[in-house]
């Protein structure tokens, strides 16, 4: 069977990948998850009905072609909480997190059959759906604005890998990173999935010369 791979580069001044071991103070992981790396792909273009889907391969750190490699920025981000756990009557409370600075990441992924069907000339999910999302990313269109985690960190850039041109990006090959333990998905399925979320160590939480390969 044909693979349906698809590619695109995001970068943004900030990022908010939150580890759920980080509790009351969250803190970032270095790329984004399973997850949040399919919505990533799906801010861009998906079928509703789950006859295909863009299933998340790898992640790249990436850096500007003549900018030192090897480095990893974090700062303090103080954040208003409105969330559920908010006491009636009580004013909305600060709090600090630990969050990503000056990112760039390449995604890859395949898009997976979902229909249940034999794929035939006319009748491809698959095919349609990797046409669509190509064709948005050279336009600039999208079903929504891609974020880098957080609603309010917007990208500076989402589209094409930039190898050409003026301002050039590559794997940032200096990067090495144990996360030790990486949230792989947070539903039990990828389309119309219950909450589950999954964990996962060794080789799925090593980040090795820039790139991560989530698990399977």
């Amino acid at each position: 069977m044909r693979n349906y791979e698809i590619t695109m580069e995001i970068a943004g001044p900030f990022a908010m990948w939150s580890r759920p071991d980080t509790g009351a103070t969250p803190t970032s992981y270095p790329v984004p998850t399973w997850s949040a790396a399919k919505g990533i792909f799906e801010s861009v273009a998906f079928f509703s009905d789950g006859k295909a889907w863009i299933r998340p391969v790898k992640v790249q750190i990436c850096r500007p072609k003549w900018q030192k490699g090897g480095e990893l920025f974090f700062q303090h981000y103080t954040n208003n909480y409105r969330g559920p756990l908010r006491k009636s009557g009580k004013d909305n409370f600060q709090f600090t997190t630990l969050i990503l600075v000056d990112v760039c990441y390449r995604l890859y992924g395949h898009v997976e059959n979902g229909s249940g069907r034999h794929l035939r000339h006319g009748d491809n999910p698959p095919h349609a759906l990797q046409a669509i999302f190509q064709r948005r990313l050279q336009k600039g269109q999208c079903h929504k604005t891609p974020t880098l985690g957080w609603n309010e960190f917007v990208p500076s850039y989402w589209g094409p890998f930039r190898e050409n041109g003026l301002f050039q990006t590559e794997r940032d090959l200096d990067v090495n990173v144990n996360v030790i333990s990486m949230l792989s998905q947070v539903f039990s399925r990828a389309v119309c999935g219950s909450y589950s979320p999954r964990f996962t160590q060794g080789e799925g939480a090593l980040i090795k010369e820039g790139e991560l390969r989530y698990a399977q």
